[in-house]
């Protein structure tokens, strides 16, 4: 909990670790061991009863050296490099800072482009770049967040253990009213871990009977698809990463534009590796592994009745293609949303998921 240590445990043999008996609210976790670099990361246990999954971490070699990291910055939905964006940043993982507790470095130029330390950074009015911006930059975890008006802010985890480009994020312009947008993320990894992760949303039919079953090949194979089931409630698949147009990191978004009665559920499949296993599938299946390190994100915005919710979701670590993320039902108490337990299994046709 913030201010004080209430409790200090070990991972076992396949690196998991659970504490129980925590008060609600950001808990912070420090991980160290022997050989590599400390980090911290914070989350939120915002529900009585909840068990919060956190990201899987990876600890970065205590010989990294400084260096410079860099990405880009786009939109969720068009894909576009977004520029003018002004970034700020602060030491460890997942540390959702306002703007005055990080340190300023720069506005994004016209191709979304981002750098740390970026000598080249401007003063704002109301914020000076910090000092140490020429300097590379310490070895360790960072989180990096991301503001322009009209757009949610943005907060995305970058390492710096020598230099390390295609640290990219992207930001969502703000919604309307009873509007979800899903984003689902996946960094570069050495070795690469995921190529082309799809997206898979089922969703209540008109008379929320049945369930609509949305992905990229909804539209024979489209890289987007329009439902209209209703008035106003249309869904896209606004972005669709594909390895043909690119390597990782890649991105995929979805928006709801209008959320309606009954049951909803996103998941995550691999689809690169969706038939990549060894062993008798019958008998004794020995799943790949790559999904559960791809240290896969899904973001979740939602406007409910004007207010703003944030919801992420960490891929587990646990064997599998398929990853089934979540669940949303609006007349459910709370924000309606339910992380799925046990939610890894093997899938190797993407018209089964749902």
């Amino acid at each position: 909990l913030w201010g004080s240590t209430v409790a200090t445990t070990t991972s076992d043999t396949n690196g998991d670790f659970s504490q129980a008996s925590l008060n609600l609210g950001y808990h912070s976790v420090t991980y160290s061991k022997s050989g590599y670099l400390g980090v911290t990361l914070t989350e939120l246990l915002e529900t009585d009863g909840e068990t919060l999954n956190l990201e899987t971490v990876r600890l970065l070699e205590d010989n990294c050296t400084s260096g410079t990291m860099s990405g880009t910055i786009t939109n969720a939905v068009t894909g576009d490099n977004m520029s003018g964006v002004n970034l700020w940043y602060i030491k460890g993982k997942n540390k959702h800072f306002k703007w005055w507790q990080g340190t300023y470095f720069g506005q994004t130029p016209d191709n979304g482009s981002w750098t740390l330390p970026n000598p080249n950074c401007q003063d704002l009015w109301y914020n000076s770049c910090g000092s140490g911006i020429s300097s590379p930059t310490p070895a360790g975890w960072y989180t990096i967040l991301s503001k322009k008006s009209k757009y949610y802010d943005g907060y995305h985890d970058a390492k710096s253990c020598g230099d390390k480009d295609n640290q990219d994020n992207s930001l969502s312009v703000e919604l309307n009213e009873g509007e979800m947008r899903i984003i689902l993320r996946w960094p570069e990894t050495d070795p690469v871990t995921a190529k082309d992760l799809d997206a898979h949303l089922s969703i209540p039919d008109n008379d929320s009977t049945g369930t609509l079953h949305l992905y990229v090949g909804t539209n024979s194979g489209k890289d987007y698809f329009i439902l209209n089931n209703g008035p106003n409630d249309n869904v896209t698949l606004d972005k669709d990463h594909k390895v043909s147009t690119g390597s990782p990191p890649g991105d995929e978004t979805m928006t709801i534009t209008k959320v309606r009665s009954g049951t909803y559920s996103f998941s995550v499949h691999n689809y690169t590796d969706m038939d990549n296993h060894t062993g008798d599938n019958v008998c004794c299946p020995n799943y790949k592994t790559n999904l559960l390190r791809s240290n896969a994100k899904v973001k979740v915005f939602y406007n409910k009745e004007g207010t703003l919710i944030r919801k992420r979701f960490y891929v587990p670590n646990a064997e599998g293609t398929l990853w089934e993320v979540f669940t949303f039902d609006s007349s459910r108490s709370g924000s309606g949303f339910t992380r799925v337990d046990n939610n890894m299994s093997y899938e190797d046709s993407q018209s089964n998921i749902y």
